[in-house]
Formats: C-alpha cells, structure tokens, sequence
C-alpha cells in the first residue's frame, strides 16, 4: 500500500476539565522528524507523543499543534502581581516624562502584560490529560492516514503508468537492436570502398573483426535483461503493505544505471532518443517517489 508523507490529520475533545484540539501536518523527509508544539505543563508526555506517532508513521517531517483551553473551575482563582503592576506603571509614567508624551498610563495598558494577572487552576491529572490527548491524536492520526493513502493511491497510478511507459520504449530500443550492426557493417564497408580504389583490395577478415568487435561493444542484452528485471521489481514493491519508499529509490537508481550504460554502448539516433525518453520518464519517477513513506 502506498502512502504519501504528505498530509493533514485533525481531531477534537472535550472533558470538565478542558477542551483539546490536536492537529497534525506532515510533508516528505528522508527520515522521521518531530516538531511538537504544546503548553510548557505538557512536557512530560513528549516520549509517549513520539512514540504513538511512531506506531502510525514511519518517514516525514511531523508538525504537532496540541492547543488547550483548561475550564475555570471553583477551585481556580486569579493571582494579581502588585509589586510586578507597580513597577510596570512606575516605568511607564517614566517613559512619558521623558519622551514628552502628552498621555497617561491606563488600565488597558497594563494588562497587556500577561503576568499581572495569572489564572491558577487545579492540579491537572496527568493519567486522565494523557488518555484525553493520546487518544485524540490516535484519532487526528487515523485521519492524517486517510489523506496519505489517496494521495499515495494517485502517485501508485502515475507511477504505474510512467513505468508502462518506460517498458514500451524498452522494447523499442529492443526492437531497434538487432538492425545496429548490420548498419555499422554496411556504413563501415562503404566507407572502405570510398577510401580504395578496387573493392578486391578490401581486406574482409579486417572487416569482420571490427564489426565483432563492434558487435561485443555495442550489445546491450544484458542491460536489457537486467531493466525489465528492474521495472517488474518496482511493480511488485509498489503493491507490498509495508513503506516502501527507501526501496523504490535504490530501484531506480539501477534502472539509470542500467540506461545510462545503454547511452554509452548507442551510437544509433534513434535509439538515443529512445533512451533520453526514458531518462526522462526515470527523472519523473524519482521526483514522486520522494513523497512516498
């Protein structure tokens, strides 16, 4: 099954002590990355955070956005900081002296400053907090899931249909094989002929040995063998139910290997346009591939 790295998951709950909403955004990465933002109070789940996430995904960069609103309760009481308050207006009625402000130093001012006044709740519970929110963020996963495997479903088809596109110039150049010799015979012999005067002087032994020799150089059954072998390899990996990401970039690069050693063997004009065709069609492979877990 193939999953993109690309995707958004998001999830809510609600309980007497607070309201908790969880989301998740992850794009590719060559390996697993974390960036969890959370209060500060959280701190102590962080581990058990990584580790469910973990349990669902195996490659990406994964941003965590856990925002909470905590219920005031009875308990709950707001602590004013006096001396904090004072000292703030004292050094702004300051700053107005000496700048020549025509103004005053107001209520709303001073509240600007978050630590004047501090809500205190309870003591959270941190075993019923850590169900709340692993269980909301296994919830925000399962969604994330289903956004990578539609995704990962689109790629599977463009990559399926590259790949077919890349067999049938293949089996072109497969095609066009056999003929390369029996052209270099005939150029190399009528390039002998413009260079001697009686044809009875060719010397056919040589003639044949360069044209062995050019046979032996320019066979490219092997790489031929070796590709098929490579794209039926990257059909079955696509259809395997584990990441498969990592694999399938090893994959293609024998396939270029392989293209790039039938680049080198051709001489022949068409069957260079075939290859940089699937040099091509290989480029475009690489480029998805890098969004698969």
């Amino acid at each position: 099954m193939i999953k993109s790295m690309t995707g958004f998951g998001r999830a809510e709950a609600e309980n007497d002590d607070m309201s908790l909403s969880i989301e998740i955004k992850t794009v590719n990465h060559k390996y697993i990355d974390y960036q969890i933002r959370m209060p500060n109070y959280l701190n102590f789940l962080e581990d058990k955070i990584k580790k469910t996430i973990k349990d669902y995904l195996s490659r990406g960069r994964i941003e965590v956005y856990i925002k909470i609103d905590r219920k005031f309760s009875n308990n709950s009481k707001v602590e004013l900081d006096l001396p904090l308050a004072n000292s703030i207006n004292n050094s702004l009625k300051t700053l107005i002296d000496e700048l020549d402000i025509h103004d005053e130093v107001k209520l709303n001012h001073l509240l600007r400053y978050d630590d004047i006044l501090t809500l205190k709740y309870d003591d959270i519970d941190e075993d019923n907090v850590s169900e709340c929110i692993i269980s909301t963020l296994e919830e925000a996963l399962q969604s994330l899931l289903v956004m990578r495997k539609t995704e990962g479903d689109r790629l599977k088809t463009d990559l399926q249909n590259n790949l077919d596109s890349i067999s049938l110039y293949m089996e072109k150049i497969k095609t066009r094989t056999p003929y390369l010799v029996e052209e270099y015979k005939e150029r190399l012999t009528d390039c002998v002929k413009n260079l001697v005067d009686n044809s009875d002087a060719i010397d056919n032994d040589r003639l044949n040995l360069e044209i062995v020799l050019y046979a032996e150089k320019s066979d490219i059954n092997e790489e031929l063998v070796r590709m098929k072998s490579h794209i039926l390899s990257f059909k079955e990996t696509l259809n395997m139910d584990i990441p498969v990401g990592r694999k399938l970039d090893f994959i293609i690069q024998e396939m270029n290997r392989e293209v790039n050693t039938i680049s080198s063997k051709s001489n022949d004009t068409e069957l260079t346009q075939y290859v940089i065709e699937v040099k091509s069609l290989i480029e475009k492979l690489r480029e998805q591939i890098q969004n698969i877990e």
